[in-house]
């Protein structure tokens, strides 16, 4: 698909376009690298067209370059990157292989992909198709880096502020979805003034380029402009892809840290009544704040900590107040470019990491200390096979008893994760800081239909405020809570410059009400559950009304039922695997210290007469909810009881957890 022209923006005249060819090193197929798979997996949920991982984005034009110099230019950096060439191509597939080779990158061509304007061609008439046996074909998804081809560039004349014509430009471009199979993942045009080049307006996938690799093209530009000859990329995706599939395979200490935080996470942070969603469902708003970026550059000096960790445990205490959680767990975007080698590849690399922080009643200061060592285990453990941590997932949920729910994120995009310009004010000064604040903006950002996410914390890139967003899912959380969140972040932290905080009053500090969950809701260990609605579900998944869920309280933990299902448990026993003491277990998941478990009494029936078989129709049943609990125990009855609180009472048949050995754990036993 090639995409329609831009509209005519107010101050630009179309001129004639420019086509810009250009051949690159080599071509070739592999599988996705594990950074673009998450990029993928998040394409997929989204409506074909949608444009909501598009990039738009401007580079200046300094100097007396001309035209062709540009264009050259252009040229040059889509042949040095290998992803600005590449499309995403579902192929049949056998068992597993990708087609890509034995190291997964060839020196064939990917072959044709009739892009239309901006396409790319085959060199040598290679097909790129597969040869797979019938039996074992399924479909899968490749990246297909093209060798060479053609781009076509708009050219625009603007009759003044050329870069602001050119930033409304680029926003048009970005505002088509990409055709991943068809076209590449950059549209561009030169905007002119008097005849000159002054700015490149761009439309990237974001499948294409993350922020890492937006500024490396911006540090390249000028130089591919003035027409210096750089060294090539020492890495590319098709490098990455390679490396990811090698034996041993890197990862396995990430994948101890998913076990880990599985294990110790509430299974969701919005385990309450869904409300009725606006329309659209997610909200988000904006702040800029001198004064938050001012505090917690503070507390960051005072604590020995990091400001990215300040920013992500007060998001985490934000989010614990309003949900009435003690444990916060959010997924942190982890750009990964500390990694050899990934820090010179142009293409997405992050991956999502999980953090689990034990909030406690303690007061914010020792939530950040302990929180910044979550923090940073998180950013050193997020480079991982994707599958093999959704196995992990799997598990736990199969064992926990409920589907998992993570959608809870932080996303750091500060260069270096610090800001480099920020006003000079004491922050010991209270007059200081007040007057500060009084320069705080508050701003809404957009609606929007779908988002994968029910809450999202980011920082903006601005070096010389505290730029912080905040996304809610409407169906959990009002809209204004997001709003409520940034005054309510900026209050946090300027108090806690000067006074310690307790963590039960950070609520109330931030003026956010937390939610009322309505009677019959109990806290089990780090999850709420409502305990009339999952004694329903068990009736409902057994075809019965002879079932009874009751809360029981026992000196050993029945989370795992590891008395039930001896051998590997889907948490694993990988301990403190970040070294800080936070390891979670099954001793302390369940039940505070194993104290209270959900024991599940029903009559037994043919196909319903063994835990395992009970447990597997309970968690079909319960898929998706963030409000129900499978039992931890299982006890099948002979015969129903005289009365409703006589099934403790009634002769068993059999009784267990369950759970036995998952079909994930032999996956994840893999991994050392």
């Amino acid at each position: 698909m090639t995409a329609s022209p831009p509209a005519q923006v107010t101050g630009l005249t179309p001129l004639p376009p420019r086509t810009v060819e250009f051949r690159g090193a080599r071509g070739g197929q592999a599988a996705l690298t594990w950074g673009q798979q998450g990029i993928w997996r998040s394409t997929q949920w989204l409506d074909d067209g949608d444009p909501y991982f598009n990039l738009a984005w401007t580079l200046p034009v300094t100097g007396a370059a001309g035209l062709d110099a540009v264009l050259r230019a252009v040229g040059r950096l889509v042949e040095r990157h290998e992803t600005l060439r590449t499309a995403f191509v579902r192929v049949r597939d056998d068992a597993g292989e990708n087609g890509a080779g034995e190291n997964g990158a060839g020196e064939n061509d990917a072959g044709e992909n009739d892009a239309g304007e901006n396409e790319a061609r085959e060199d040598d008439g290679t097909d790129g198709e597969n040869t797979v046996r019938e039996s074992t074909v399924r479909e899968d998804t490749i990246q297909r880096v093209s060798r060479e081809g053609r781009l076509t560039v708009g050219v625009y004349e603007a009759a003044a502020k050329p870069m602001s014509a050119a930033k409304a430009l680029a926003a048009e471009l970005a505002a088509t979805g990409f055709d991943y199979a068809a076209e590449l993942p950059i549209r561009c045009a030169v905007v002119c003034q008097r005849g000159r080049p002054r700015a490149l307006a761009l439309a990237l996938s974001h499948l294409a380029l993350d922020g890492w690799s937006l500024n490396m093209v911006a540090a390249e530009w000028p130089r591919l402009v003035a027409g210096e000859d750089l060294p090539a990329p020492s890495r590319q995706p098709l490098d990455q892809a390679a490396f990811e599939r090698s034996d041993p395979p890197p990862g396995g200490q990430a994948l101890r840290h998913w076990r880990t935080g599985l294990a110790s996470a509430p299974r969701s942070m919005f385990d309450f009544p869904m409300r009725e969603p606006e329309e659209p469902r997610f909200v988000r708003h904006g702040m800029d704040s001198p004064a938050a970026a001012v505090a917690a550059e503070a507390l960051a000096a005072r604590h020995g900590v990091t400001t990215s960790s300040v920013l992500t445990v007060a998001s985490a205490a934000l989010l614990a107040a309003v949900t009435g959680h003690s444990t916060a767990a959010l997924q942190l975007i982890v750009s990964n470019r500390h990694h050899p080698g990934m820090e010179a590849m142009a293409g997405p690399a992050a991956q999502d990491g999980l953090c689990v922080i034990e909030l406690g009643t303690g007061t914010f200061a020792d939530a950040l200390r302990h929180g910044h060592r979550r923090t940073m285990a998180t950013y050193r453990n997020g480079h991982y096979d994707p599958a093999l941590v959704h196995a992990a997932w799997d598990a736990e949920a199969w064992s926990r008893g409920a589907d998992i729910d993570l959608d809870a994120f932080f996303n750091d995009v500060r260069q270096g994760g610090r800001w480099q310009g920020l006003p000079a004010a004491d922050p010991g000064d209270a007059a200081a800081l007040a007057a500060l604040r009084k320069r705080t903006r508050t701003f809404f950002v957009g609606a929007y239909s779908k988002v994968k996410a029910r809450i999202f914390f980011a920082t903006g890139p601005s070096p010389s405020t505290c730029e912080f967003y905040v996304l809610v899912d409407t169906a959990f959380l009002p809209g204004d809570v997001a709003l409520r969140m940034l005054t309510g972040l900026e209050e946090l932290l300027v108090r806690a410059v000067s006074e310690d905080v307790p963590l039960d009053q950070v609520a109330k500090i931030a003026g956010l009400d937390p939610v009322a969950r309505p009677a019959g809701w109990t806290a089990i260990g780090h999850d709420w559950v409502d305990v009339p609605e999952t004694e329903a579900l068990l009736r409902r998944a057994c075809g019965t009304d002879l079932a009874a869920v009751v809360i029981e309280h026992t000196a050993a933990d029945a989370g795992n039922s590891a008395a039930d299902a001896p051998g590997d448990s889907a948490a694993g026993s990988a301990g403190d695997a970040d070294g800080d003491g936070a390891a979670g277990s099954a001793d302390d998941r369940d039940g505070e210290g194993g104290t209270a478990r959900l024991t599940g009494y029903l009559v037994a029936r043919p196909g319903l007469d063994t835990p395992e078989a009970v447990h597997a129709a309970v968690m079909r049943a319960a898929a998706g909810r963030t409000d129900v609990l499978a039992p931890h125990h299982y006890v099948l009855c002979a015969a129903p009881p005289a009365g409703p609180d006589g099934w403790p009472a009634c002769p068993r048949r059999a009784e267990g957890g369950g759970r036995g050995p998952d079909i994930s754990n032999d996956r994840l036993g893999k991994v050392t």
